[in-house]
């Protein structure tokens, strides 16, 4: 079903009236995974900024993930407060992306400047989403708020990830192909949010959304692997 959302999926627990189980699975699962990840990448041993706003960036995604499942499933009891505190997190995360992709760039001053442009940027989203909050009708409060930080993720991700992803391919080393690939395989995403693709009433566009986001983040992972091991073999 394309366009119109199907209804929420009621089931009880514990006494308790819940929402949307399959959010909470698979929320869940890609919350886990990019916790994994960001354990993995903190057992790197180098100390360059590039590994550890990665770690972050796996980290607090994984966090804002699964709170993201809780306020889902428990949107009974804990209401918009209980979305808010995963939004919050989104536009966090997708900046420490931005900064670990920028801290390899071999020209200090665009350091500096693309820096500058993600601080700005993230001031920039956290504004809209606080007016959005204080302006949005009761009925519009648990989607349109999330609507400029859905923005700011697909900014962050093709403009710092993918684009720059694709020149230190060319420029620094193959290994960051994974980078910019991870963007092209996360960019549906998008689309299916945008237009509502709904393929079934228990996988609906968020369940479809955070199935390729696991793929997404994987590739992310393997190229900070791919290049720790490559740093590793140049030592040796």
């Amino acid at each position: 079903m394309i366009g119109i959302d199907f209804p929420k999926i009621e089931f009880q627990l514990f006494g308790l009236e819940l929402l949307e189980p399959m959010a909470l699975i698979t929320n869940s699962m890609l919350g886990l995974i990019a916790l994994f990840f960001a354990h993995k990448t903190s057992k790197f041993k180098s100390k360059s900024p590039f590994y550890k706003y990665w770690k972050f960036f796996f980290f607090f995604f994984g966090i804002g993930v699964l709170l993201g499942g809780i306020g889902h499933t428990f949107y009974n009891q804990l209401g918009i407060y209980g979305k808010i505190q995963g939004w919050l997190l989104g536009p966090l995360t997708i900046y420490f992306a931005e900064r670990a992709m920028v801290s390899v760039h071999w020209q200090p001053s665009k350091i500096k400047i693309l820096n500058k442009l993600a601080i700005v940027k993230l001031i920039i989203v956290y504004t809209i989403f606080v007016i959005l909050l204080m302006v949005s009708s009761d009925s519009k409060l648990s989607t349109q708020p999330f609507l400029p930080i859905a923005i700011n993720t697909i900014i962050g991700l093709i403009g710092f990830v993918g684009i720059l992803g694709f020149k230190y391919t060319n420029k620094l080393s193959a290994k960051f192909n994974y980078f910019w690939f991870g963007v092209l395989v996360l960019m549906p995403t998008a689309l299916i949010f945008l237009l509502k693709i709904n393929i079934h009433l228990w996988f609906d566009k968020n369940d479809f959304s955070h199935l390729i986001f696991c793929l997404g983040i994987t590739y992310f992972y393997l190229g900070v692997n791919a290049l720790d091991k490559g740093l590793k073999q140049k030592k040796q």
